[in-house]
């Protein structure tokens, strides 16, 4: 059964939303130039249209040489991706890798699976309390921890397209017109936490943007928790 939200009241004007951390992230790391990625790139989609379900595609830059540069590619999110091949020892990197609340990884496209652990990890307890408000160009986050033993952990602010669409002219997607949903731009490192005492941050943002905010243990360890900024 999922575990209801967490109600408190606000400590300032600047800070108006008060959020319980029980979303599940799943991340998808994807390419335009993969023919294997379009059913992942779908999935995504009918996910983020769930409840405490957040979705991040992160779009590699290895399969830029097929015939096509993906035009959201970035070598950060490559980056990003080679941190969880070494976490979990794996191989060599792939596309579409999902990771689930970075604990879990497997194909993107395998829907049943996918599912399987974003249920499993529906019924985890929140671990931390997120507020955020916004105001013109400045944000403010504040993460409380709501249990004890917390690891160490990072808090980031991440960029997001949330709809897109994308004709491919060449390469193996060749023909097709893929949309996309909550692709990443930019992943911004803002602190590090302690998983006990309360943290505050303030960070200026673009307010025409969309973010989301993530707790990560440290060295690519499980998402502590996450929630959209706006």
């Amino acid at each position: 059964m999922r575990f209801t939200k967490v109600l408190v009241i606000a400590l300032s004007l600047f800070l108006p939303t008060v959020i319980s951390a029980q979303n599940v992230v799943v991340e998808l790391f994807t390419s335009q130039g993969c023919s294997s990625c379009p059913p992942a790139d779908a999935l995504l989609q009918k996910l983020t249209g769930e409840d405490n379900v957040i979705v991040l595609g992160w779009h590699v830059d290895y399969w830029d040489y097929l015939g096509w540069k993906d035009v959201f590619s970035r070598h950060e999110n490559t980056e990003r991706q080679k941190g969880y091949r070494d976490r979990w020892n794996l191989r060599s990197l792939y596309t579409p890798q999902a990771v689930i609340h970075g604990e879990a990884q497997i194909v993107g496209s395998d829907e049943r699976k996918v599912r399987m652990y974003v249920e499993q990890f529906l019924t985890v307890e929140p671990l931390l309390e997120i507020e955020s408000g916004t105001a013109g160009d400045f944000a403010d986050i504040r993460l409380t921890a709501l249990a004890s033993g917390l690891p160490a952990a990072e808090l980031f602010l991440v960029k997001i397209i949330p709809e897109t669409s994308s004709a491919i002219p060449r390469g193996e997607n060749a023909g097709k017109t893929i949309n996309y949903v909550n692709v990443v731009v930019d992943m911004m490192w803002l602190a590090n936490w302690n998983g006990r005492t309360r943290l505050t941050k303030r960070v200026e943002v673009d307010s025409s943007s969309k973010y989301v905010v993530i707790v990560q243990g440290k060295n690519f360890g499980p998402i502590l928790g996450a929630e959209y900024l706006n």
